[in-house]
This record gives structure tokens, sequence and C-alpha cells, in this order.
């Protein structure tokens, strides 16, 4: 018998009783917002299915957004069902008929920095993701409209960067403050021409549509979900941020894809030494009448393809950065024009096992980026990894990865304190799906974090984590 016992109530209540230790843990008053003087970026954002446990990705980036698939009747077999509270008596399956599919996770690390870093320790960022999508078809009204809603709310014992202040953010559920409770995203989407051409207007996170290298990815690291040079500036959990993209695909297998964000969150006014409004937490009123004069825009094209069973894809993109950023070097914070960029990135399946389940695969991806070095701290980054799901007979849904991960920092002392130098790191994990609704997963980190300057060297970092996902 294992410790939650036999019974939903019994399972029910023991995972209640955790959420409320960990909320009791955060209370108090919510830490500040990172300062720009910080060597490393802000942390990953979420929305993509990224974080959730094997089988429930989905493209809006949040790890709750799991796939409608079939959930079988409460009282059949508890452990079989794809979500921990099953079918609702069936209303979660009317709904999803309707075109209403709600979804929610808890997703927990345990954390140990055993070795390097600034300091060494126990920590456990936490995030519990809420989210729903309306299919406004199914629903009777219109063809081609989605409406999707996001609820989030994070924490930690301790900041991630408190323990290893890297560039990228080693721990993606960890947010810059200890709290993080917002309405993530929302927002409207319409299809024309049977889905050939799409607009989004909303608060959204940008990392769901661009700059994304593979999708069915475990990892715990930032570095698996974004370019280096855009750790600054890519509006993304948690500061996903008000604006519209325009997405088309002419021909299958051939995407275009354009968006316009709000930029506040980076934006720094060297009068005051002030940072701009947070765009987490203002949605679109940053966007739409209270903004700076700091746009992000990106435009991004690529092609997918399937030979052999084996689907691949590859992607490039352009983006920039308006109105005053700034850089932090070995004077200080520096006002500096925003930055510009480039990036590639390529994903493409290498094994499927004969009659194995359709996401079984052994999957090689990576992604390359430069930018400004004037103006951007990161003069360019490359990451590159190994994802295999089913790796293990008898065990096609669970997934071990291999990642590494490289940022080159600019030559301008002005704007870094890592001028001319260089942050590496490699993580490993092998993710168990326990049930289709708990993965649990252990994880190994190393960050080497040289500095030009000796006082901001932090020694190499060692991290070990298990990870554990909860559908519900």
């Amino acid at each position: 018998m294992d410790s939650c016992g036999t019974t939903r109530a019994m399972c029910a209540t023991l995972i209640a009783s955790a959420m409320a230790a960990v909320a009791h843990a955060q209370s108090g008053e919510e830490a500040p917002q990172a300062s720009p003087q910080a060597l490393f970026a802000l942390p990953l954002r979420m929305d993509s299915g990224a974080l959730a446990s094997s089988g429930v990705y989905c493209h809006d980036r949040s790890p709750g957004c799991a796939s409608p698939g079939p959930v079988l009747p409460i009282g059949t077999n508890f452990w079989q069902e794809r979500k921990f509270t099953g079918d609702w008596g069936g209303l979660r399956t009317a709904l999803s008929d309707s075109g209403v599919s709600v979804h929610a996770t808890s997703t927990t690390d345990l954390s140990t920095v055993v070795s390097g870093g600034q300091r060494q320790g126990f920590l456990m960022p936490y995030l519990v993701d809420v989210n729903a999508a309306l299919d406004t078809q199914r629903l009777g009204l219109w063809e081609g409209g989605r409406a999707f809603i996001d609820f989030q709310q994070a924490g930690c014992t301790q900041l991630a960067s408190n323990y290893v202040p890297d560039w990228w953010g080693w721990d993606s559920l960890n947010p810059y403050t200890q709290n993080y409770t917002e309405l993530a995203q929302y927002w409207y989407q319409q299809s024309f021409a049977d889905g050939a051409l799409k607009l989004k207007f909303g608060k959204i996170d940008a990392n769901a549509d661009f700059a994304v290298s593979y999708t069915g990815s475990n990892f715990i690291s930032q570095a698996a979900y974004q370019p280096g040079t855009l750790a600054l500036d890519l509006p993304t959990y948690p500061n996903q941020a008000g604006g519209g993209e325009v997405l088309f695909e002419p021909v299958q297998g051939l995407q275009g894809k354009f968006g316009f964000f709000d930029g506040s969150t980076n934006y720094y006014n060297a009068d005051t030494g002030g940072l701009g409004a947070q765009t987490g937490r203002t949605g679109l009123a940053s966007f739409l009448w209270e903004n700076p004069g700091s746009y992000f825009l990106v435009a991004e094209g690529g092609g997918s393809w399937t030979a052999d069973d084996l689907s691949g894809n590859v992607a490039a993109g352009w983006w920039q950065q308006t109105g005053e950023s700034y850089g932090t070097g070995v004077d200080g914070t520096q006002a500096v024009q925003g930055p510009w960029g480039l990036y590639a990135s390529f994903s493409q399946d290498l094994f499927k096992p004969e009659g194995g389940t359709p996401h079984e695969a052994l999957t090689a991806f990576g992604q390359f980026a430069w930018s400004t070095p004037e103006t951007n701290p990161a003069q360019w980054s490359l990451m590159g990894g190994l994802s295999w799901q089913g790796i293990l007979p008898g065990r096609s849904q669970d997934t071990a990865g291999l990642l590494t991960a490289w940022t080159q920092f600019s030559n301008e002392p002005s704007i870094t304190t890592s001028a001319g130098v260089g942050e590496f790191m490699f993580e490993a994990f092998y993710n168990v799906q326990v049930t289709p609704w708990l993965g649990i997963q252990p994880d190994v980190q190393f960050v080497n974090q040289p500095s030009s300057v000796p006082s901001a060297s932090v020694p190499d970092a060692v991290i070990l984590t298990v990870r554990v996902a909860i559908a519900f």
C-alpha cells in the first residue's frame, strides 16, 4: 500500500495538507523586485506544458494545460485516470464535448544546492496552475474562436537566485518574488481560412509561440526553453504581457509569426534609476495606455515535417526591445538603447520503437542565438539536448533527458560584470510517470559561472532536485 492509501479521499487530504503547509510557509511580506544589479536574468516564464508530467503538454505554455484525452469514470480505475480528480462524475467530459476544457496542475521542486553557488541548502519552489480554454464553435457560437484564461500561484521558501544566481534561471518554477499570484494569461484568438490565419490579442506568454526549440520538454532549467540572449527581454512567465500576434500557415508545414508585446518590465529610466512596470502585474494597462515607450517585437518563420514517422522542425526569428533598457556592469547600472537579436532552433526525432505510442521517441533539439553586444549583456547563446520518452521497455510514459547550454557575455564592462567570458550549464533527469496524473522526476544540474570580476564570480554549483507534478 502506498503512502496515500487506497482511497481518493485520503490522497486528497494529504495533498491538501501539504499545500496548506506550503502556503503557510510563504506567508508574510512579498520580496521586492529583483535589482538590475543582479548578475542573473529573471527566471523562466511558464505556460507551456513543459513542466507538466509526460503526456499532458499543450501549446499554451501552462503546466496545467493538458490535452483533453479520454478520462476513465471515477471508480473504474483511479490509478489509470488521466487526472487525479477523475471525470467529475461525467461533468469534465460533458464540458469538453461542449467546448470547455478545464485543467489544473500542482508542481513542486524539492531542491538542494549540495556544493558551490553563493550558499548551500534546501529550497522548495512550487507552482499551482489552473486554466480553461473555450472553443466558440463547439459552444454553438461562431467558428474559429478560442479563448484562454490561466491563473497561477507560485512561491518558494527561498529565492533560487539567493543560492545560485545564474543567468538563465536554474529553476523554472521560481519567480523573482517569493510569492506570485496572478491572472497570468487571458487572451482571445480568432482563426480564418480554415486555420491558415490566426489573430490573437490579450495578456499572452510570448514563449508559447516564439523562440521555442522543443515543446515536449521536462527540463527544470530555463535554458531548455528560450535563448540566453532573450533572458532579460522576452515577455514570459512570470511577466506575461499584453500584446497581439499574427500566426499564419499558408501551406501545411510552413509557418510564419509576428508578435507585438508590452516591454515595460525591462524599461530603465536613467534619470530616476527606476524600472518599468512588471507586466505580469499590470496586464493590458501598461500595454495600452501606460507604456513608457518600451515594446517587444518578434517575428519568426519555420517549417515542420514528418518522414518515416519521424517528425522535425526548424525555425528562425528576429526580435527587438524598444526604448531604454539596462545593463549592469562593473560601475553599476547603465542605460542602453533596447537590444535586438536573431535566433534559430531545430528539433528532430531520431528514433521511434515499432508498435510504440505516438509520443515514444528519442528527440534531439537545439538553439543558437545572437544579440547586439553593445546593448545586451548576453552576446550569444548555444543550447542542445536529447529527450527520450519510453526509454525503458514497458515504461512508455517515462522520459529521460540531457541538456547542455552556454551563454557568452558581451565584452562591454559597462553592461556586464562578466565581460568576455561565459556561463556553462548541464542537466540530466529521469521522469517516472507513476500514474497518468502523477510524475516524480529526479534531476541533477551543474552550473559553471566564471566572471572577469573576481568579486562577482560564484563557485561552480551542483544542484539536486526531485520534481513532483500532479495533474488535477
